[in-house]
């Protein structure tokens, strides 16, 4: 089996050398084009953890990025994405690149100083009437309710972390047709050199003024099958993701692991005529906890989930709120709480479009839970994120 893992990973670069190569002689019959953006960030940030176990702590990020896309004849298209960061503080942790081949890279890696880059988006693609193919790193987004995606089997992510808005990429192939009448198909090959390989199909199709969405996927130690959609309810929108894991092999896999579970997200959302904005969304986890004493912030906190389990608790409730002060200046607010384990969070949020290059943006983060029976504050953040982007 490790055999095999390393035949298809070396597959998988070999495939895309072949490509590039091919590219070099399509380039020569039409002159290629190359475009450029990204954004610079620096966000200063005061963690308070009201612990006498732990200090308060500053830390200073500086985060860049750069969007590059080659387009070569007529029908080839090359995507090419760093994230560059820089951190300074008490709080410096970096994760690591968990794809098929590591893109990242320390080029200083101090206690409290970190500069790292990062290869997150390194794709080619070819694009011909109703059919593209994909291969490399990249984001398959297939989550259609704005905040938990049950059907999001390759890049599940965790909304608290606001300053990654691109979500990380995956190593895949892909597959794409758009056929009539709104309807499309997608299929996803993802190889891994531990877990084990995903293969993923995707639907979608339009009816009664709906978008609809049905997955299947071979999906590491599970089969899942799944649907999802997009409409209204009058004037209000109306979404929802439901995906099914059934175990494969339940002997060979740990015994908390070895029962099917299911993820239920659903969200309301409506827009009122004077701008202000409210959303409502639920979350059932079936993997999820019902008991205060085995919830850790951690798992909430953590950057990357899994579709299996996008929430610690069991039942999830989510309401958000928006109302523009003045047409540069949007005020929200976002309030979380998990039933059971009686978690609860509350973000407000100040952001200020200063014009078309810089906007700046206020962000509160306090969590709450309950310890040895007493509700309390377990986290204060408070972030000032300034944005240059060209």
């Amino acid at each position: 089996m490790e055999k095999l893992l390393v035949i298809l990973k070396n597959s998988f670069i070999l495939f895309f050398i072949i490509i590039l190569i091919s590219l070099e002689s399509t380039a020569q019959e039409k002159k290629s084009e190359f475009t450029l953006s990204g954004y610079v960030k620096y966000l200063p940030s005061y963690l308070d953890y009201n612990s006498s176990y732990f200090d308060s702590e500053t830390s200073h990020l500086i985060h860049n990025r750069l969007n590059l896309r080659g387009y070569f004849g007529e029908n080839f298209s090359l995507g090419l994405e760093f994230r560059n960061r820089m951190i300074f503080g008490e709080n410096s942790y970096i994760s690591s690149d968990d794809g098929l081949i590591d893109l990242s890279h320390f080029i200083v890696d101090n206690t409290n100083f970190k500069m790292h880059s990062m290869i997150d988006r390194f794709w080619l693609k070819y694009q011909k009437n109703k059919i593209e193919i994909s291969i490399g790193r990249q984001r398959v987004n297939w989550g259609i309710n704005t905040i938990w995606n049950s059907n999001d089997l390759f890049n599940a992510y965790n909304f608290i972390d606001f300053d990654y808005i691109e979500r990380p990429g995956s190593d895949v192939i892909r597959f794409q047709y758009t056929g009539d009448n709104l309807s499309s198909f997608d299929l996803v090959y993802k190889p891994s050199s531990d877990q084990g390989a995903v293969i993923a199909g995707l639907y979608k199709i339009n009816k009664m003024g709906y978008d609809f969405q049905f997955l299947g996927a071979n999906y590491y130690d599970d089969i899942a099958i799944g649907t999802g959609w997009a409409g209204n309810i009058k004037n209000a929108g109306f979404k929802g993701e439901l995906t099914y894991f059934i175990v494969k092999n339940p002997q060979d896999i740990f015994p908390s692991q070895q029962k099917n579970s299911t993820s239920l997200s659903t969200s309301v959302d409506y827009s009122f005529k004077n701008g202000f904005y409210i959303l409502g969304s639920y979350l059932y986890n079936s993997n999820g906890f019902s008991d205060p004493s085995v919830f850790s912030l951690g798992s909430l906190t953590g950057n990357v989930l899994s579709p299996k389990n996008l929430m610690p608790s069991k039942n999830s409730y989510l309401i958000q709120a928006s109302k523009p002060i003045t047409p540069a200046i949007n005020s929200s607010l976002t309030i979380l709480y998990g039933k059971g384990i009686n978690f609860m969070f509350i973000s407000p949020n100040i952001t200020y479009d200063i014009n078309k290059s810089f906007d700046l943006n206020f962000i509160g983060q306090f969590f709450y839970g309950e310890v040895d029976d007493d509700f309390r504050n377990l986290l204060k953040g408070v972030y000032l994120q300034i944005r240059y982007s060209f």
